[in-house]
């Protein structure tokens, strides 16, 4: 039994979120555990559209991989990874990946493998290693901020709430999706930045989101509604007068 790569299993199934389910592009429907230079593994997943990125300092991977391509894991799993106590009453601390295995450990010493049906050992589930490539997820990572007022680009509604689950998950908070998301376009056509309002995720997390063609819209509100704020605004400030002049 070897095992190739240790990550946190909440870390884990937060990022799964956002990779593919069915593409035929196989390694989309994978998660990517790599090495960090400056120490840990970087989890990330995506589907092409959107993406989900974390860093994780306390992660492990195997002397002689860069990198390992997880896919097929059951809801079981991660259901596993992300549950408050195991039937030991603990967390769940560790996610331990071998070749054809993953096991849920809520053991926080790494100097000894978790036993596979050991008592601290919440789940042990078949996985499988994706023998492909995956994409080179970096080069869309925008890196400069929009410094002119432009009309925030349309996105896909259905990756934010994507993302208010991942924060979900990631924080344990239900309330405001995980302390609540901060969004930003960047500079040009890039894609939009999601991170968290929480000191822990704003230095290990962020996700990206690519914008979707669109038309401009030519203002801020529907017409109507223009017309009745701006006749709202109107009555408020002759009925302002008049209270003065009485």
């Amino acid at each position: 039994m070897e095992y190739l790569a240790r990550v946190n299993p909440k870390y884990f199934a937060a990022i799964h979120q956002c990779a593919a389910k069915g593409d035929v592009r196989y390694y989309l429907n994978a998660v990517q555990i790599e090495r960090h230079p400056k120490g840990g593994v970087l989890i990330v997943a995506t589907n092409g559209h959107f993406m989900g990125v974390i860093h994780d300092p306390d992660g492990w991977i195997a002397d002689g991989r860069e990198s390992v391509l997880i896919g097929t894991v059951s809801k079981r799993l991660l259901s596993a990874c992300s549950v408050r106590t195991g039937a030991d009453g603990r967390s769940p601390s560790k996610l331990w990946i071998a070749e054809k295995f993953s096991l849920v450990s809520s053991l926080e010493e790494t100097g000894e493998e978790p036993e596979m049906f050991g008592f601290n050992s919440h789940l042990t589930e078949k996985t499988e290693l994706i023998d492909g490539l995956f994409p080179n997820w970096k080069r869309v990572i925008p890196t400069k901020r929009r410094t002119e007022v432009e009309p925030f680009p349309c996105i896909n509604g259905e990756y934010l709430e994507v993302f208010n689950k991942v924060g979900v998950l990631l924080t344990g908070i239900k309330r405001f999706g995980g302390a609540g998301m901060r969004i930003e376009p960047s500079a040009g056509d890039g894609g939009v930045i999601v991170r968290f309002n929480d000191n822990e995720l704003l230095d290990r997390f962020f996700g990206v989101v690519m914008p979707m063609a669109s038309e401009p819209l030519p203002g801020l509100l529907p017409d109507w509604a223009a017309h009745e704020a701006e006749a709202a605004k109107a009555a408020e400030a002759k009925a302002d007068k008049a209270a003065k002049a009485a």
